[in-house]
């Protein structure tokens, strides 16, 4: 089980000084956590000049900062319960602070990553990949950020699935601030992972070792959409560092957000056409069949209009690129008359925009 946190200031501040000192160290941490895997055995340790200063780091933490959140909870590297495949890695982190199950973080996990700013239909396959791998019997892994991580996120929690937000702020935090009502519903339907102190901000050079934890709990990494350069491509290389598949999805040559997954893929990632490639890849043993009825109907942002199927069929028909009133109709066999109209509606309501040659698109949300 691991430590728990809240309901008690001191416990919590103790373990807040126990991670602060490692967080100082370099390579030497991991084997210190691992022969002092507590706040207590550095308290009873030998009165040498390192466990000293460890001591002192641990005694003298006020808890200022310790009013965490009911079921907050923290994991030292040699913890019974901590997750096995991320134990594998040579950079895990000494210490783990959470919210939620721990136990999520020893299941069979896939990561989901992406562009910040991704394409409508990369949000879409993100969330339609995290849906029917977390219907096959996988956790979800992401990074809470906008875009594609929170697609995901989102697919697996509409699955009934478990998810796990590696973060790169303290457990007390949320980044961005606008995701915190998504951060409690993944609270409620897996974990919040930090390798950071509660109470830290989302430093720059977090991301980067907030990126490796996340592939490193994860049996094999899928790239939806991902620019170049970009911290997705920083979590798939840390993903084959590791010794972890690496999955992209292939994207047009003209799609400048797409170009980090051709990059992969030209590296030697593999090509991940639908989820059933990702869990027949990883050996998985459930059959394909578990892995169904993704609603596409989702992909429709029409506000109301769904049952219009006029609107629908011309949101899910634009996708994420530019068309006119003609294509439009034609690819419908619809009178491009009706079409337009449906359009003009559509660009009233604020789901469409009009360019000077006129061609529409749809606005992200």
């Amino acid at each position: 089980m691991p430590h728990a946190l809240s309901g008690d200031d001191r416990i919590a501040a103790r373990w807040i000084g126990y991670a602060r000192f490692l967080l100082t160290l370099g390579d030497e941490a991991n084997a210190l956590a691992r022969e002092f895997p507590t706040p207590d055995h550095v308290c009873r340790g030998a009165d040498t000049t390192l466990l000293r200063s460890w001591r002192n780091d641990i005694l003298r933490c006020d808890g200022r900062y310790a009013l965490l959140s009911p079921g907050s909870w923290v994991q030292s590297v040699s913890d019974m319960d901590y997750s096995p495949l991320l134990a594998e890695c040579s950079d895990a982190p000494c210490v783990l602070f959470g919210r939620g199950d721990a136990s999520v973080l020893a299941k069979p996990a896939i990561a989901i990553v992406g562009s910040r700013r991704p394409s409508l239909d990369g949000c879409f396959l993100a969330e339609r990949f995290a849906h029917d791998l977390a219907r096959a019997g996988f956790v979800i892994v992401s990074g809470l950020a906008t875009g594609i991580d929170a697609a995901a996120h989102r697919g697996a929690i509409k699955a009934g699935g478990e998810t796990i937000a590696v973060v790169a702020t303290g457990i007390d935090a949320t980044y961005p601030p606008s995701h915190r009502a998504l951060c409690e519903d993944i609270v409620n339907s897996g974990a919040v992972v930090s390798q950071f102190l509660p109470a830290s901000a989302p430093k720059k050079h977090h991301f980067p070792r907030r990126n490796r934890t996340l592939s490193g709990l994860a049996l094999a990494t899928v790239v939806i959409e991902a620019g170049v350069p970009s911290g997705t491509l920083i979590t798939a290389t840390a993903a084959a560092e590791q010794g972890r598949d690496v999955f992209a999805l292939p994207w047009s040559i003209n799609h400048s957000g797409g170009k980090g997954c051709l990059q992969l893929l030209m590296d030697g990632a593999l090509l991940a056409l639908n989820p059933v490639d990702v869990i027949r890849a990883v050996n998985w043993s459930r059959p394909d069949s578990e892995v169904a009825d993704f609603d596409e109907t989702d992909r429709s942002d029409t506000q109301g209009k769904q049952g219009d199927e006029t609107f629908h069929a011309l949101m899910v028909a634009l996708g994420d690129g530019h068309h006119s009133a003609d294509e439009l109709a034609n690819s419908l066999a619809l009178d491009v008359i009706e079409v337009h109209q449906a359009l003009v509606q559509l660009e009233i309501d604020g789901q469409l925009t009009r360019s000077g040659h006129g061609h529409w698109t749809r606005i992200r949300a």
